[in-house]
């Protein structure tokens, strides 16, 4: 296990204290891939379980993934790559309730896997983020406009093969981060916009009739 402190404290910040999904693409990676290093420096992090990383198995990976859920007694961040993102994407459609927010990095091409009608049809219920290497990769920006997530292109995924340093990928970090903080403005605004219905719905019980002391509601 590779441990850096200096990029465990940011993917702890970035993730603000939710547990992480790691879901590989096929083949599941490598010890000096992003996800890896990930997995390694975020507290409590796990990756989905599969007996055979390089079929395609649409069925199978959803199931790993639905079962590494309802493993973990808390919602989640999913952190997705590849065929892996888009069996993220799927199980993100139909558990929002156990999952935080989706983080898919180069979503495979669902018609390479026969999976057209299998994908979300609709926007994804959880905040997603969508990153690609290839900017001119036309099937991830479909994707994104069906799903109704954010988009954006990374040239530092991954060190260019010519370099041996291991690399955390900053710039996915950062991405993570950015994502968290949206998905908990979000939770704030519903939560605050709940409060005030509540608010506005005990004041007209007060007009009507008036609450025992214990109801009562004071306004400066």
């Amino acid at each position: 296990m590779m441990i850096n402190n200096e990029y465990s404290t940011e993917l702890a910040c970035a993730l603000n204290g939710y547990r992480a999904l790691i879901i590989p693409d096929l083949g599941n990676n490598a010890s000096q891939h992003w996800q890896s290093l990930w997995e390694q420096n975020i507290p409590r992090a796990r990756r989905i379980l599969m007996h055979d990383w390089h079929t395609a198995d649409w069925v199978k990976w959803r199931n790993s993934i639905i079962a590494s859920l309802i493993s973990i007694d808390e919602p989640v961040v999913l952190i997705a790559e590849g065929f892996g993102a888009l069996a993220a994407a799927s199980v993100a459609a139909e558990y929002p309730g156990k999952i935080i927010a989706a983080f898919l990095v180069d979503p495979a091409n669902p018609d390479q896997f026969d999976l057209r009608k299998k994908i979300p049809k609709q926007p994804l219920p959880v905040t997603t983020k969508i990153v690609i290497r290839n900017q001119t990769d036309t099937k991830a920006a479909l994707l994104a406009a069906l799903w109704s997530t954010d988009l954006s292109h990374s040239i530092s995924i991954e060190a260019p093969p010519h370099q041996s340093t291991t690399d955390y990928w900053p710039e996915g970090i950062r991405t993570l981060n950015r994502l968290i903080s949206k998905t908990q403005r979000k939770a704030d605004d519903i939560t605050q916009a709940r409060t005030k219905k509540i608010l506005a719905y005990l004041r007209t019980l007060q007009k009507r009739k008036p609450l025992s002391d214990d109801f009562s509601l004071h306004y400066s």
